[in-house]
């Protein structure tokens, strides 16, 4: 790939971007690293880490040009009270004023809307079913609308938008299924011009990113309009210096690089499948959990059995022969006295049942 001089110099990626990935693996950072300056940069802070550094800018002269702290801003306020003041925030926002917005982390605003459409239901669709089930229905694709509408207000304020969000696990039902999977409804996966899952990187402080969702751009010949994918499906070490490379010289149909292409783990994760060995690896789980579970039973069965045994009374030879004689006892043991305990123990179960 031929390196382009200055990348940064402009940024001229726009539209919706999706950061999501492993904890602690530099979201945040890479959404901070976009290109442009503090001032063009409109931050609204749900995660709490981010105060630390609009602070520190704050001090050098070069604040954001927007930062709101809405966890202390919006200390014990439920749902709906805390969507009427996000939207009261983007509200006041000037129209193209700013080159970046980043929400971080956008999960809890989110889950604002279908409450929201449930506070007021006729405020944003004028009829619905009578039917309770389908309903419920309408009421969630007019909050997925919403979410939309808002998304697209987010950029006539700043032509990209960064949203971030944490994984979470996935279920079936009630029922984990040992997987984890961005925690974003259906809006921001389809608004997203692309995606990035970021991953904790052995051979660099900036992660791994597995592109969930592809970047392209178009380009016009005489066959007339071309789409180009701009990413391989996995950019290490992923930074906005390394994704503006990609713009300038896109991958395309070439051949991706073993550095650029994902393992079999990274597959998995990409195209929410896994692979034979880790099926192997998950039923090789199963059988060592049963069996753990299997020797915790027996284990706990011989303690009872030693309980059991410890309370009963102990019957010595001379209660045999108090009890039932000696010709009996003889008798029992095939003709002769019995000796040792376990010729006791016999005798007394022949005698005793």
């Amino acid at each position: 790939m031929t390196n382009k001089p200055n990348p940064l110099t402009l940024n001229p990626i726009t539209g919706l971007v999706h950061i999501t990935g492993e904890p602690d693996t530099g979201k945040t950072t890479l959404a901070l690293s976009c290109g442009f300056k503090p001032e063009e940069i409109v931050f609204f802070d749900d995660d709490v880490k981010t105060q630390s550094i609009a602070d520190m800018l704050k001090a050098q002269g070069t604040p954001f040009g927007v930062y709101e702290n809405l966890t202390k801003a919006s200390l014990g306020m439920r749902e709906v009270e805390y969507h009427s003041l996000v939207m009261s925030k983007i509200n006041a926002l000037p129209v193209g004023k700013f080159k970046a917005f980043i929400f971080d982390t956008w999960t809890r605003f989110e889950n604002t809307f279908n409450p929201t459409i449930q506070e007021n239901p006729l405020k944003y669709r004028k009829y619905y079913s009578p039917n309770g089930t389908f309903k419920g229905v309408e009421m969630w694709k007019a909050a997925f609308d919403l979410e939309a509408a808002v998304i697209d207000q987010m950029t006539q304020v700043a032509p990209l938008v960064i949203l971030i969000t944490h994984l979470k696990d996935h279920a079936i039902g009630s029922a984990k299924t040992g997987k984890e999977v961005p925690d974003c409804k259906k809006p921001v996966i389809e608004k997203a011009r692309f995606r990035i899952w970021t991953r904790h990187n052995s051979s660099s402080p900036a992660p791994i990113g597995l592109v969930l969702k592809r970047l392209s751009k178009v380009e016009v010949g005489p066959e007339g309009i071309r789409p180009i994918n701009v990413l391989p499906r996995k950019i290490n070490p992923c930074t906005w210096r390394r994704i503006l490379e990609y713009w300038n010289d896109p991958i395309g149909d070439r051949e991706p690089s073993a550095d650029e292409m994902p393992n079999a783990f990274e597959l998995s994760i990409l195209d929410d499948a896994l692979t034979a060995d880790q099926k192997d690896a998950l039923h090789i789980n199963a059988i060592e959990a049963d069996n753990a579970v299997e020797e915790k039973n027996a284990e706990a069965r011989a303690r009872i059995e030693a309980k059991k045994a410890a309370q009963a009374p102990t019957i010595g030879l001379s209660d045999l022969i108090s009890s039932f004689g000696e010709e009996a006892v003889k008798e029992a043991n095939g003709g002769k006295m019995p000796e040792n305990e376990s010729e006791i123990a016999k005798v007394t179960k022949a005698l005793m049942g």
